[in-house]
């Protein structure tokens, strides 16, 4: 969560008295320059970028900016040089997450990507608080592993889809019949709407709202899935109306960066790839290769996963 306090959409979000809050206080005091270019560039980041990437970008160069004061001594950006990066990367890849391990390798990836394209974008865009070259080379990010298979066979969607109608939990079988169904992201089946069902002359459609896409956008129904929200909501109306939220029940809203346990590598089947995690998602099982079925699920249906290998 942004606590920039610069006016614009990195701004809106920010949390009086949170650490971020205080450590944006710090560079303000210790390195105004550099404070001021890094919240120029999230407010230009805002124009063609979502929130959520807003706000991660955020975060890496909050990061790097308190690593220019307290460990290299650096006030300004334009002040960082090569040498100073290398000791960055250093730095950045033993720094703890939770639990007290070092960073995955793909946040580290992401912060050190996020690091390149900050200061490619103010050298080209010839602002003055930018170096004369750019620190960070290509080499600097680590490459990425070898990507999973981008589909399910047949059977297995087959086997996901009929385990998830027959788990006893009712959210269980909502969220995987949604996403498989839409299409859509997790992210975007968390932020669905109390009224994101909608009827459109004869049929109902799902507004999906502003996410990575950026763009809103009508999904349409399919008649058993229409039938399974209006079972959902019937049982869980008030909960729905007061998270204000489609997928909410006595639990709360859906989370699609809750930090429920992912996957273990070595509980999945016999033949199909590990589970791995990219960012806050889990990226086991990839998506069906059927054509009515978009695959993208995420830590709260690791549950969901668990259920589907016990069958």
């Amino acid at each position: 969560m942004s606590a920039l306090p610069a006016r614009g959409p990195a701004a809106s979000r920010a949390v009086p008295g949170s650490i971020a809050a205080a450590q944006w206080a710090q560079i303000r005091a210790e390195a105004p320059q550099a404070a001021a270019t890094i919240g120029r560039y999230l407010q230009r980041l805002a124009a063609f970028l979502a929130p959520r990437s807003v706000n991660a970008a955020e975060n890496a160069l909050r990061q790097f900016a308190r690593w220019m004061i307290t460990d290299a001594g650096l006030d300004s950006i334009a002040a960082v040089r090569r040498d100073d990066i290398e000791d960055y990367k250093v730095w950045l890849a033993v720094q703890p997450r939770g639990g007290g391990q070092a960073i995955t390798a793909e946040t580290h990836r992401q912060r050190m990507r996020t690091i390149r394209q900050f200061f490619e974008r103010i050298i080209e865009w010839d602002w003055p608080d930018a170096p004369p070259r750019n620190p960070v080379i290509a080499g600097d990010i680590p490459k990425k592993p070898e990507p999973l298979p981008r589909f399910l066979d047949d059977r297995d969607a087959a086997r996901l889809m009929a385990a998830a109608r027959a788990s006893t939990d009712p959210r269980d079988r909502l969220v995987v019949e949604v996403l498989a169904r839409t299409g859509m992201r997790a992210g975007e089946l968390a932020d669905l709407q109390a009224d994101a069902v909608v009827q459109i002359g004869a049929g109902h459609w799902l507004r999906i709202p502003l996410g990575k896409l950026r763009n809103d956008r009508y999904v349409p129904l399919h008649p058993e899935l229409t039938e399974l929200l209006a079972a959902w909501t019937a049982a869980n109306l008030d909960h729905i109306r007061h998270h204000k939220r489609l997928i909410a029940d006595h639990r709360g809203p859906l989370d699609a960066t809750s930090s429920a346990a992912s996957l273990p590598a070595s509980a999945a089947p016999p033949g199909s790839p590990a589970c791995t995690r990219t960012g806050s998602a889990t990226r086991w099982p990839p998506r069906p290769s059927t054509a009515a079925c978009g695959w993208r699920p995420s830590p709260p249906c690791s549950a969901i996963m668990r259920v589907i290998l016990s069958s």
